[in-house]
């Protein structure tokens, strides 16, 4: 077994690398280019999703950040300090549904009053 575990990538640690960088193309297409010095082994989203939907990703990340280089350490914790909801971890798929129906049942109704009710 590896020891990078969930972070397995093809014998490489796949949380290593540095960020990449946005490049914006003539006709306003934004490009990730990934940094050719050390280039990020997984995408930053696959690395969030992963973060909030499994617990072996979780512990295994856990466990891994602090043999990580400079670079890749500074990468992660930017990535989940700007996306702190998008790597909360989901505990179960109650708890899943139960965020789904939290935002539904608070998002509040909007309604269109006509002016001689709203006196």
């Amino acid at each position: 077994m590896s020891t990078y575990g969930y972070w397995d990538y093809n014998g490489r640690n796949g949380l290593e690398g540095s960020a990449s960088t946005e490049v914006e193309l003539s006709d306003g297409r934004i490009l990730f280019q990934k940094n050719a010095d050390n280039p990020a082994v997984l995408e930053d989203t696959f690395i969030l999703y992963a973060l909030r939907t499994s617990r072996v990703a979780r512990n295994d990340f856990t466990r891994l950040f602090s043999s990580l280089d400079e670079d890749s350490q500074e990468r992660l914790t930017t990535l989940i300090l700007k996306n702190k909801r998008a790597a909360s971890l989901i505990l179960n798929d109650q708890d899943f549904v139960d965020a789904i129906q939290h935002n539904d049942v608070t998002a509040g109704i909007r309604t269109r009053l006509s002016r001689a009710i709203r006196l």
